[in-house]
C-alpha cells in the first residue's frame, strides 16, 4: 500500500483480486466486494481446483476473483490484465485458534481428516508452513508478488510478504473491519461501506484466557512470520487511515473535525461526500431511461448479498438487515413531463405481508405513491409517478430510497426455511422512464404476451368505448386509453362500465364478488386467468357455471381450505422441528 496510490478508480482492464486467506472475515468481506461488480464480471470459482476448470479464454472476461486461490497463479492467467490485490489479515494467534476449531466442527473441510484428533497445540506445529496452521498469512501475501516460494527461506518468504504489501492496494484489519472498510471504499471511491453482514462467523469464539499458556506460546512460537507480518500491515493501515482521516477532513470537513477526535458516524459523512466527488468524476452521460436490474453493481446500502436463482436470471436483493435500503442511480436527461418509477417485488409469500404492506418509496427525499400494475404468484409489480422536480438534486445521482416498518427473517415466517437473516422484501429490478412512453418500457405490456391476457385485452378492446371506466389491475393501464383504475376505487364506490376480475390477485375478491350483482354487473368474457364483467347491453353473458366462471365462486373456498391446511402444517412442522432440536433432559 506504500507504494499504491492513495486514491484510484478501477479501470476496465483491472482485475481485482482478494486474497481469502481462511478465518479473516472473508465471506462477509467477499459479499462486500461482490457488492461492487456485475454479476457476469466476477469469477464464479472461488477453490484453485474450480478455477482450473474454467477455460483461460473465459476467464480474460471477469473483473474480480475472490477466495481461497493462495495456490494457483492468477496473473498468468490473465495476461495482459493488471491485476490489483486487497485482503484482510488476522491477528495471528487468534487466526490459528478459529481455523482449528472451525475444521474442527466441519466433516466437509478438505483437512478435517487430518485435524479432527489433532490437539490445538500439535495443528500449530505439525502442519507445514504456509498451509492451513503455520504462517499461512505470510505465505499468500507473498504469493501475489512472486508465486513459486519453495526455494526461499522463512526470512525471505517474510521479506516478500512486506515488500508484496507495499505493493497492494488495501489491506484490512479484521480488528478494525468497520474502520477497514472506510478506508477501502475511500481508496476505491465507492460508497461507504457499513458492517452489516456476518457471514460464517463462529457463534462462540474461545478467549485466550480458555487456553493454556504453554499452548499458547506453540501458536507464537510457530507464527512468529505471520505476527511481524501482521505488525507491519499494522503499520502500514494506520497511516493510510490517518492519511485518509486528514485529506477527508481538509477537503470537506468543518473547524469542530479540525479539534475533535473524529468519530465513526462523522466520517461516514465525509466519506459520502468524498463518494459523491469520485462518481461526479466519472462524468456519465444521462440517458432518457434507465433500467437497474439486481444483477448489476450495488451502489447504495442497506441490502443482503445478491441472490442468484440456479435457472438463471434475474438476479435479487432482499432489503435489510435494517428498515432502509438506498439505490444510487445515474441520473436520467430532464424529461418533458412526469416520469414512471417502476420496481418488481418478488417471493411477496415468502416474508410477512405486513411488511409489503408498510412498503414506501422516496425520490431524492419526495415520498412518491406507489400503485400495484400487477400482484399474482409471489410478484408484485409497483409503479409510482414521478415529478420532473423531484429529479433535480445537487447530487451526481438519483436516490431511491425504499423503507418498510419492521423486518423479520424468513425463518420467523416459515420455521422451514433456515434463512435467519432479518429481511424486509425481496426486489429484483427498477426502471424510470418517461410517462409518455410506459407501453414501450413498462413490464406491465410484458404480461399481454401470455394468451390469457392477449385474449382478455383483445375481447374488451372490440367492445370498449370511449369515456367507459374500466376496473382491472392496473397494468391493463399500459394497453387501453380508457381510465383504468384499481379495485380499491370499485369498493370505495368508483362506478364503472367494465371489472376485469384477476383470479389470483384481487385480495378483496369475495367483497368484490358481493358488490358486482349491485351494480348490474355480469360476466361476458373468461379464460383460465381471468372474468370480465360488464353492464353494458347487447353484450351476451358468460353462464356462472361454465369452466372458466365456476372457478371464482366455488372453487375458491376449496382453495382457501387448503392454503389454511397449508398454513397450519408448516407451522405444526416448525414446532415438531423445534422439539427435536431442543436439548434433552
Amino acid at each position: 500500500m506504500r507504494n499504491f496510490p492513495a486514491q484510484y478508480t478501477l479501470n476496465d482492464e483491472d482485475v481485482l483480486y482478494f486474497s481469502h486467506i481462511p478465518k479473516t472475515a472473508g465471506m462477509t468481506f467477499r459479499t462486500i466486494v461482490e457488492d461492487q461488480f456485475d454479476d457476469r464480471e466476477i469469477c464464479p470459482a472461488t477453490l484453485n481446483a474450480q478455477v482450473a476448470k474454467i477455460p483461460k479464454d473465459q476467464l480474460k472476461d471477469y473483473r474480480l476473483f475472490r477466495g481461497h486461490l493462495g495456490f494457483i497463479n492468477i496473473p498468468e492467467l490473465l495476461p495482459g490484465k493488471e491485476v490489483v490485490n486487497v485482503t484482510i489479515l488476522r491477528e495471528p494467534i487468534a487466526r490459528v485458534i478459529s481455523h482449528y476449531e472451525y475444521i474442527r466442527r466441519m466433516p466437509g473441510d478438505p483437512h478435517y481428516r487430518a485435524v479432527k484428533d489433532m490437539t490445538l497445540a500439535e495443528f500449530a506445529q505439525k502442519l507445514t508452513a504456509g498451509k492451513v496452521g503455520k504462517n499461512i498469512q505470510t505465505y499468500h501475501v507473498a504469493k501475489a508478488m512472486r508465486f513459486k516460494l519453495d526455494d526461499l527461506t522463512p526470512e525471505e518468504t517474510l521479506a516478500l510478504a512486506k515488500e508484496s504489501l507495499d505493493n497492494f492496494a488495501f489491506v484490512g484489519l479484521v480488528e478494525r473491519f468497520q474502520d477497514s472498510l472506510f478506508l477501502l471504499s475511500y481508496i476505491l471511491g465507492w460508497k461507504p461501506i457499513l458492517n452489516s453482514r456476518k457471514e460464517n462467523a463462529a457463534k462462540k469464539k474461545k478467549s485466550f484466557d480458555e487456553i493454556p499458556a504453554e499452548t499458547l506460546e506453540i501458536i507464537r512460537e510457530n507464527s512468529l512470520l505471520d505476527l511481524e507480518l501482521y505488525h507491519y500491515a499494522q503499520e502500514i493501515f494506520e497511516t493510510r487511515f490517518n492519511e485518509m482521516v486528514q485529506q477527508l477532513i481538509s477537503q470537506f470537513g468543518t473547524a469542530a473535525d479540525q479539534a475533535e477526535t473524529i468519530s465513526s458516524d462523522r466520517l461516514k459523512e465525509l466519506l459520502e461526500l468524498h463518494y459523491e466527488q469520485r462518481y461526479r468524476d466519472l462524468d456519465r452521460t444521462p440517458s432518457s431511461t434507465l433500467l437497474y436490474d439486481f444483477g448489476q453493481a450495488l451502489r447504495g446500502m442497506g441490502w443482503q448479498r445478491r441472490e442468484c436463482p440456479p435457472s438463471g436470471p434475474p438476479a435479487y436483493r432482499w432489503t435489510g438487515p435494517g428498515t432502509v435500503s438506498t439505490l444510487d442511480l445515474p441520473q436520467i436527461a430532464p424529461p418533458n413531463g412526469n416520469c414512471l418509477l417502476e420496481f418488481r417485488v418478488i417471493a411477496t409469500q415468502a416474508t410477512a405481508p405486513n411488511i409489503l404492506d408498510s412498503l414506501s418509496v422516496l425520490v431524492n427525499q419526495n415520498p412518491v405513491r406507489l400503485n400495484t400494475l400487477h400482484s399474482d404468484r409471489g410478484v408484485k409489480l409497483l409503479q409510482a409517478v414521478v415529478a420532473p422536480e423531484m429529479l433535480k438534486s445537487e447530487r451526481p445521482f438519483t436516490e431511491v430510497k425504499f423503507e418498510v416498518d419492521r423486518v423479520t427473517s424468513l425463518n420467523a415466517v416459515n420455521p422451514l426455511d433456515p434463512d435467519t437473516r432479518q429481511v424486509g422484501v425481496a426486489l429484483n429490478y427498477v426502471q424510470l422512464f418517461p410517462q409518455e412512453t410506459e407501453r414501450q418500457h413498462s413490464a406491465a405490456a410484458q404480461l399481454f404476451e401470455d394468451e390469457a391476457w392477449k385474449n382478455t385485452i383483445d375481447f374488451l378492446s372490440q367492445h370498449l368505448q370511449p369515456q367507459e371506466v374500466v376496473i382491472a389491475p392496473l397494468a391493463f393501464r399500459v394497453m387501453v386509453n380508457n381510465s383504468v383504475l384499481d379495485y380499491d376505487a370499485f369498493l370505495e364506490g368508483k362506478q364503472a362500465q367494465w371489472l376485469v376480475l384477476h383470479k389470483g390477485m384481487a385480495a378483496q375478491i369475495s367483497t368484490i364478488l358481493m358488490k358486482l350483482l349491485g351494480r348490474g354487473l355480469s360476466p361476458v368474457f373468461a379464460n383460465e386467468v381471468f372474468v370480465l364483467y360488464s353492464n353494458r347491453q347487447g353484450i351476451a353473458t358468460a353462464n356462472y357455471a361454465s369452466k372458466h366462471v365456476r372457478p371464482v365462486y366455488i372453487d375458491r373456498v376449496k382453495k382457501n381450505v387448503e392454503h389454511k391446511l397449508k398454513t397450519l402444517y408448516r407451522q405444526y412442522a416448525g414446532k415438531k422441528q423445534l422439539i427435536r432440536s431442543s436439548p434433552k433432559g
